[in-house]
């Protein structure tokens, strides 16, 4: 995990998948504009680049692979998660399924 965790004390611990999408951008800030702590999740940080918002923590991970998702998961009292895995196919409903109720 890097950067700094959110500094919101007492409150919720918050997970955020899909940060790099258009919903979940702009949810990372609301939160953060109400001092939640938030963790961003992507499997390529390097997408976040443009979105390095203070105080919110980015791991590295894909939901698909279940130690990530767990690591990812560690302290969070909610997740959202705002991915998709249309592209994979038709079999996507299923992928998205699994990742999102992996633990």
């Amino acid at each position: 995990m890097n950067d700094a965790a959110g500094d919101g004390a007492g409150g919720p611990h918050v997970l955020i998948t899909g940060a790099t999408g258009y919903i979940g951008g702009r949810l990372v800030g609301r939160l953060r504009d109400r001092g939640v702590r938030v963790r961003c999740v992507a499997r390529d940080l390097r997408r976040l680049d443009g979105r390095r918002w203070s105080g919110v923590e980015f791991v590295q991970g894909d939901l698909a692979d279940e130690h990530a998702t767990r690591r990812a998961l560690d302290d969070i009292d909610v997740a959202y998660c705002l991915v998709h895995s249309m592209a994979s196919g038709q079999t996507f409903p299923e992928r998205d399924l699994k990742g999102a109720f992996t633990p």
